[in-house]
């Protein structure tokens, strides 16, 4: 099968693994979580907020700390390259190597039980889904310790077959050098730039708070996308639910694995959840190797042609929903919704933004009322 062509492909790094063992840890040695009669949306705000004012001081006090011990050592100057000293470039080096280890040690154990407690108030368990290449623990460790998502290809789908090459290096390189960013900038930068001047004891006052900031950021924005992942994993879980508890043909099941398809295709990534759909709708065919095209637009129209009405209402559904998985709609599935306008109802597209606006919100319970909206009422034949 090609799915486990690809799964053997895809091995988790050492850092994923680590990960992974660690939120499954933080699950057995936690109690269950007292029901506060709060919602999702609400606990995930005060999560969103303790997660920022934490990280903070993460990276504020080891940055103070690292200024305040690098005063003891001989000024740093790399010009004349002849004045480097080997031994405070080496004592630098160490405490920065330090200061550097316990911020983001400290920072992947606080977005590990942060992630944990956001799953858990969306009655998510930890396991570990072997039948998956990004199970529920992957995602998060891949999150929390900002990996991408890997540069697979299931089933024929690629999901950078519109992605500039050179687009996806930059994108790379950029993403790679935020830990350079965050703490060699704030850091070495200030201590050679202004380590010789009379401006020296400004550098705690600046590397500290530059540092704080930059990771209560990042921690926002990794906490902010895991609660949409959660979001659009319940999502993917109702949607299963309401395909399989209906008696269903094997080509309104096909046209909606290429509703999955193609919205892997528009959004340029294997996001774990259409993994998680894509492998529960692909499961429900008897002969799923000789799928092909999957991510071919036209054929996705042309598989309306052996479906009623009523049963095309259902993959043009999946592909509405699928397109609010990351919150907003792009340019591409804006075209492909203009595409299929005279299959799909005028307010599909209505309700696609308000789900989406939804998913960005936090609002679980919203955003399941609003799944149902979009999806058709009649039974699958």
């Amino acid at each position: 099968m090609q799915k486990n062509m690809s799964t053997e492909r895809y091995k988790p790094g050492f850092l994923e693994q680590w990960g992974r063992r660690v939120l499954i840890s933080i699950g057995s040695q936690s109690g269950k979580l007292e029901d506060s009669g709060k919602s999702f949306a609400y606990h995930s705000r005060t999560l969103l907020f303790w997660g920022f004012f934490w990280s903070f001081w993460i990276g504020f006090l080891p940055s103070v700390a690292f200024v305040y011990l690098t005063t003891h050592l001989p000024p740093l100057s790399f010009w004349p390259w002849e004045s480097l000293s080997f031994l405070s470039l080496s004592g630098f080096v160490i405490l920065l190597a330090m200061a550097t280890f316990i911020e983001f040690y400290l920072l992947f154990r606080l977005g590990f039980y942060l992630s944990y407690r956001m799953a858990k108030y969306a009655d998510i368990a930890l396991a570990e889904e072997p039948e998956l290449i990004t199970p529920i623990p992957g995602m998060m460790a891949r999150l929390v310790l900002e990996i991408p998502d890997p540069r697979i290809r299931l089933y024929g789908i690629d999901p950078y077959k519109h992605l500039n090459e050179r687009a996806l290096f930059f994108r790379t390189i950029l993403y790679k050098s935020k830990v350079f960013l965050s703490n060699i900038f704030a850091k070495l930068l200030l201590k050679v730039f202004l380590g010789r001047t009379g401006l020296r004891f400004l550098i705690e006052y600046i590397s500290g708070p530059v540092t704080g900031i930059w990771d209560s950021v990042t921690t926002y924005i990794i906490l902010y996308e895991l609660r949409k992942r959660i979001i659009t994993r319940k999502l993917s879980d109702a949607m299963l639910f309401k395909i399989k508890a209906k008696e269903r043909k094997k080509t309104l099941i096909e046209s909606a694995v290429r509703a999955v398809a193609l919205s892997i295709v528009f959004t340029k990534t294997f996001h774990p959840n259409f993994e998680y759909l894509l492998f529960g709708l692909i499961g429900l065919l008897p002969e799923r190797d000789k799928l092909k095209n999957l991510d071919d637009w036209n054929e996705f129209v042309f598989s309306f042609q052996k479906l009623s009405t009523e049963e095309r209402k259902w993959p043009i559904a999946i592909f509405a929903l699928c397109s609010s998985f990351d919150g907003t709609l792009n340019k591409e599935e804006l075209e492909a919704f203009r595409d299929i306008t005279d299959l799909s109802p005028t307010w599909l597209l209505d309700r696609v933004h308000i789900l989406s606006a939804s998913i960005r919100k936090g609002e679980l319970t919203e955003s399941l009322e609003w799944m149902e909206k979009i999806l058709p009422e009649e039974s699958i034949h």
